[in-house]
């Protein structure tokens, strides 16, 4: 499977570092949140399909994962053995926002 971060997913990836970095220091929140991603990233190679449904996404094309209080909301394409992460953010944060802002429903994802 081949494993991709969509532009947007890695400008949220920034921001999670961002934030983080106000509570902890820098190199530690960045340390932190690439490693969440790389256990996502291992975690979807291994077992694409372990993800849960997207609570939003009522054409049943994403899934979701939670680790360390992060979400990382990402698609399935079998037919190019492809796995792109769409969005990354902390549980806290407005879901359902975030995803419109993401325009996942204005995307052509077959």
């Amino acid at each position: 499977m081949k494993f991709l971060i969509e532009e947007n997913a890695k400008i949220d990836i920034k921001l999670a570092i961002s934030w983080l970095a106000k509570k902890i220091h820098p190199t530690a929140a960045r340390t932190k949140i690439l490693t969440i991603i790389n256990d996502v990233k291992n975690q979807l190679i291994v077992h694409p399909n372990s993800g849960t449904k997207c609570q939003f996404d009522f054409k049943g094309k994403y899934r979701e994962i939670i680790k360390n209080d992060y979400r990382t909301i990402y698609k399935l394409d079998r037919s190019k053995r492809e796995i792109t992460i769409i969005l990354f953010c902390h549980t806290r944060m407005n879901f359902q926002t975030l995803l419109s802002q993401s325009n996942i429903y204005n995307k052509d994802n077959h």
